[in-house]
């Protein structure tokens, strides 16, 4: 009993991108006939083959109901440099990317309900840096134990902490309900179809007012369009139903005139038999 959906292709072989967007079109037509709305999941707009190139955003689009754009892993797993999953920057300039090839009412923003934990060592005069996916709560757990206040920094839209321990510097960029208002605002200022997350079981739970703050009016707006298109579409059926019942009673009028001009026509030869019979007699 699912509403519909969701596919995630990802490493994919550049030379199989329009086998790609063939077999989605196939799914997708099959789904529909199912009555099951359909997504798919889509990296940012990039240059790096099997990531990104192998995806015709633009025809897939035309495929399907939906497009999640993944607006994360900014900096992925075994990145060489520390940074956040997603920067406010960065996704937005995705955004924009992604609206030149998908029409904004099928686009899903993505958003990180997980965050990384960067190590940093110096050895040689070098950085190595390595990484450890956190959820949301493990990072409220480190704030917690190490006692440290997160610091925001307003122009990547996140809090940001930092540590040493048995001497390696650790780095967090948080995910938390501050920065996931800021990205879903987003939503509203682009007039997108709303947002997705990976993954449910990650987050806190003072998340889901945001969402619910941030994505009614959207949903609002759907609502109220949808309401407005049946009720054009009441009035069109209602239109047809007067002119047939105008037309039915000038019909019934023309035929109720007919009748009159006859029994008055017939009246008439009566009267006129009569006087026939009056004078013969």
């Amino acid at each position: 009993d699912l509403d519909g959906i969701n596919i995630d292709f990802e490493n994919i072989y550049d030379e199989d991108k329009d086998r790609l967007t063939t077999f989605v079109g196939e799914m997708c037509d099959i789904f529909r006939q199912m009555g099951l709305v359909s997504s798919i999941d889509v990296t940012v707009p990039a240059q790096s083959s099997y990531w990104s190139l192998c995806f015709d955003r633009k025809a897939l689009a035309e495929k399907v109901d939906y497009m999640m754009v993944m607006t994360y892993d900014e900096h992925w797993a075994s990145c060489p440099v520390s940074g956040s999953v997603a920067s406010l920057p960065w996704v937005e300039s995705n955004i924009n990317k992604m609206l030149k090839l998908v029409p904004k009412e099928k686009l899903l923003l993505g958003i990180p309900l997980y965050t990384r934990e960067w190590v940093e060592t110096k050895a040689n005069g070098k950085v190595r840096t390595k990484s450890k996916t956190r959820w949301m709560k493990d990072v409220d757990d480190i704030i917690r134990d190490k006692k440290i206040t997160p610091t925001w920094l307003p122009e990547i839209g996140q809090d940001y902490l930092e540590y040493k321990e048995d001497g390696k510097t650790h780095r967090i960029w948080m995910e938390n309900a501050r920065s996931i208002d800021a990205r879903l605002s987003l939503v509203e200022k682009y007039d997108l179809a709303g947002a997705a997350s990976w993954r449910i079981g990650f987050e806190t739970e003072d998340i889901w007012p945001i969402y619910q703050k941030q994505l009614k009016p959207t949903l609002m707006q759907t609502e109220q369009t949808v309401v407005e298109a049946e009720k054009i579409e009441t009035e069109q059926k209602i239109e047809p139903d007067k002119k047939d019942k105008k037309k039915e009673k000038r019909k019934k009028d023309k035929k109720n005139k007919k009748d009159k001009k006859d029994k008055k026509k017939n009246k008439h030869k009566k009267k006129s038999s009569d006087d026939s019979l009056t004078n013969e007699k």
